[in-house]
């Protein structure tokens, strides 16, 4: 199983810094750090990503997983690759100096990211991915594109690993006499007689139907997303006649709010999920089994197992297929990373170091890549049975940390993906097929990742105005009929019309 890495990103200061790359950039055009033309042997790469753990030896004569990327590629790896409280430090003093990696990671396409290919400071990467072929399997899965040119290479995963999955207790359906639901007014009076009718058989009405948190940034409800995908809301920009449009300025969006106003009032959903965060939202869920459907990750099934269902054996959860809206809408958002790795140009104008860069990046990308990143090196961090079962030696493993030397990775198989050995057979099978019945109902939104200059100064606080507001709407502190007045503030508060206007220009460059 090749399990989903931690983001890596770095962080710089601000205008200055930029700058500082700039002008680097300018004054050493085609240099390379120690240029791989003057040699023929190993190429030195410039690297610079944080990692979400301690990290390891980076001396090539004390980490074997390191001695075995560099001797498989013929690369020698420069690398500033730390927590992200020391990593931020060294990135700051290199961007300041001038220092340009040759590759780097960054979390988005946003403001700073675009300041950099605007200067020229950075490369688009489309004709390079086409020649390596575990890249290219993956080109459409890198979404991180400017006027339509592709310029991060994120570490990718199956986007079938999404939180929008229907989860239900299968046990409360039983009890009840009820089917599955398929439709979202199924659904609603499913999760009415979960609330009303005593599912759990205890003589009490604390139960309620539908499990929700309250995202502390962003803009939708944890937990409400299969449900905006069931009105048509799959994408953040819209285009409506000639116009384009945030989504929360569509009818399908007062229609959505109308849904979860009435079941709000009604007491199907969770009281306090205003205040609930995503950790106690789903505690709620799978310890203490207070809720019968949420929408999730397929690995609150294990939750489940290890925490209600240990001591409340007959509880069941079962995934559904997506839901269906009033049009016969349905969706399942697909997970896909932003951002990933950008490389500079002083890299690309050395072509033996643009070839190496992109090799590490492609050997990553492949199926070996992948057990590199997993399990390490075979004979040093794992062994092979007579039967080919792979045997890691975890101690080794956590030392030298293989997973540091590589950043992307390779798909993985829905039939792999969450597989946790530790938990039962049934679960697991239940994971499998709460994803393959779901990947036909896949969205991907590359709308979110349009960038408009304007909406990038607000994009905290316009989101975070609109969460506000969708709650109170939803809780009823606001009516639905005021909507218009809540986007029209929208608009008047964060530039909106020049911000739809910058969106559709990047849709139409696109």
């Amino acid at each position: 199983m090749i399990r989903s890495k931690h983001r890596k990103v770095f962080a710089v200061a601000g205008m200055s810094a930029l700058l500082a790359f700039s002008a680097a950039c300018a004054s050493q055009p085609g240099a390379s750090g120690g240029s791989s033309a003057a040699s023929d042997g190993p190429v030195t790469l410039n690297l610079a990503y944080y990692i979400g753990w301690n990290t390891p030896s980076i001396a090539r004569e004390d980490n074997p997983s390191l001695k075995y990327i560099e001797d498989k590629l013929g690369i020698r790896l420069n690398l500033t690759a730390a927590t992200p409280d020391i990593y931020k430090e060294k990135v700051k003093v290199a961007v300041a100096s001038g220092d340009i990696p040759d590759a780097f990671a960054w979390t988005d396409m946003d403001d700073f990211i675009v300041k950099l290919i605007k200067s020229g400071v950075i490369v688009p990467l489309d004709k390079y991915i086409d020649e390596y072929p575990n890249l290219k399997k993956e080109k459409p899965l890198f979404l991180t594109k400017y006027q339509g040119s592709i310029y991060g290479l994120s570490s990718v995963r199956n986007p079938i690993a999404s939180q929008d999955i229907p989860l239900i207790r299968q046990d409360w359906l039983d009890n009840l006499g009820l089917k599955a639901p398929q439709t979202l007014d199924e659904l609603y009076e499913v999760a009415k007689a979960f609330t009303k009718n005593d599912p759990d058989k205890n003589g009490k009405q604390d139960t309620y139907g539908l499990q929700l948190g309250n995202m502390a940034a962003g803009i939708s409800i944890r937990g409400a997303t299969g449900i905006t995908q069931a009105f048509g809301l799959k994408n953040f920009w819209v285009k409506q006649g000639d116009k384009v449009v945030p989504r929360f300025e569509t009818d399908a969006f007062k229609q959505y709010l109308a849904w979860m106003n009435k079941a709000f009032s009604e007491g199907l959903i969770d009281p306090d999920f205003a205040v609930s965060d995503g950790p106690t939202a789903d505690s709620k869920f799978v310890r203490k089994g207070q809720a019968g459907i949420m929408f999730n990750f397929m690995t609150r099934v294990y939750d489940f197992e290890t925490n209600y269902q240990k001591t409340n054996p007959n509880a069941k959860l079962v995934p559904l297929e997506a839901i269906k809206g009033p049009n016969g809408e349905r969706g399942i958002t697909g997970r896909v990373d932003r951002g990933g790795i950008f490389v500079s140009k002083k890299a690309a104008d050395d072509p033996k170091k643009m070839k190496k860069i992109m090799e590490w990046l492609d050997y990553g990308a492949s199926e070996e890549g992948g057990i590199f990143w997993n399990y390490g090196v075979e004979g040093v961090h794992y062994t092979k049975t007579a039967e080919g079962k792979i045997e890691p030696d975890t101690k080794i493993f956590d030392r030298d940390m293989p997973r540091t030397f590589t950043f992307t990775l390779p798909v993985q198989s829905t039939d792999e993906l969450y597989i946790f050995p530790q938990n039962t057979k049934e679960a697991q099978n239940l994971v499998v097929k709460g994803h393959k019945m779901n990947e036909p109902f896949l969205v991907i939104d590359e709308s979110q990742l349009l960038f408009s200059p304007t909406y990038a100064k607000y994009s905290t606080e316009a989101e975070k105005f609109i969460q506000d507001n969708t709650v109170k709407t939803i809780m009823g502190q606001l009516k639905v009929s005021d909507w218009d007045g809540v986007v029209k503030q929208w608009y008047d508060r964060f530039e909106g019309n020049k911000v739809v206007q910058e969106i559709a220009e990047a849709m139409t460059a696109k």
